[in-house]
């Protein structure tokens, strides 16, 4: 495990920019709401995060590798002797981290501002926690694309692939399969004080939505020529 957690420490160092500039957005715009702010405005606040957070998550991994390969940086690393699947658990662990970051930012900025507006927090720990959860299937989703396509159109990919159950019929036998847009979708139903075991549900379709995808994207990497740099 330390190669991965080495690979994902030093991803998380790379992107040191755009967590830092994540933070003080999170920090500025609960200052903002947190002046004569109200239940609905904290309830906005969450769920507009929330959105941010899934967006995030499935944009962390993408250009990672198109990057690495740029650079020829992977080919240090995979000469170490480190496997390729633990260069993608590496990536994915980094991606979970950043979206980890941001989620606790945002629970903390949330709970701040219940305590502001007398609003109670149950719930709002395990939504949290699925969101995060969420965040990491998405990051998984566009890491399996990414491998085997340019980041444009994985980003593409990605997307069309978290909202699949949009453009499908009974739609409500599909959903359980797509936990980001279930997650989505019930965001949009929550309310403080609300414990719904309906979030736990969606957390462990994130759990097993996150190893499909990591053991396809690694399968496919394993075959991947790497030594060509991307155009």
């Amino acid at each position: 495990m330390r190669p991965v957690f080495l690979i994902a420490t030093n991803f998380v160092r790379t992107q040191w920019i755009l967590l830092t500039l994540m933070l003080l957005y999170i920090v500025g715009i609960a200052g903002v709401f947190g002046w004569h702010s109200q239940r609905d405005e904290v309830l906005f606040f969450l769920r507009q995060q929330a959105y941010y957070a899934l967006f995030l998550g499935s944009l962390l991994g993408i250009p990672a590798i198109q990057n690495e390969r740029k650079t020829r940086r992977i080919l240090a690393v995979l000469s170490k002797g480190i496997h390729r699947w633990q260069y993608i658990a590496g990536m994915l662990l980094g991606s979970g981290l950043i979206a980890g970051a941001y989620c606790l930012a945002v629970g903390l900025a949330t709970a701040w501002l219940c305590a502001k507006v007398s609003a109670s927090t149950e719930g709002l720990p395990a939504l949290m926690l699925v969101l995060f959860l969420c965040c990491i299937a998405a990051a998984a989703v566009g890491l399996f694309w990414s491998v085997m396509m340019h980041p444009v159109l994985a980003l593409t990919a990605t997307g069309l692939t978290l909202v699949l159950p949009l453009l499908l019929p009974a739609k409500s036998l599909f959903g359980a399969l797509f936990p980001v847009l279930a997650l989505a979708r019930g965001v949009l139903q929550f309310d403080f004080g609300d414990n719904s075991c309906a979030f736990w549900k969606i957390g462990a379709a994130a759990v097993v939505q996150t190893v499909i995808f990591f053991i396809g994207a690694s399968a496919i990497f394993a075959h991947k020529d790497v030594t060509i740099a991307p155009e």
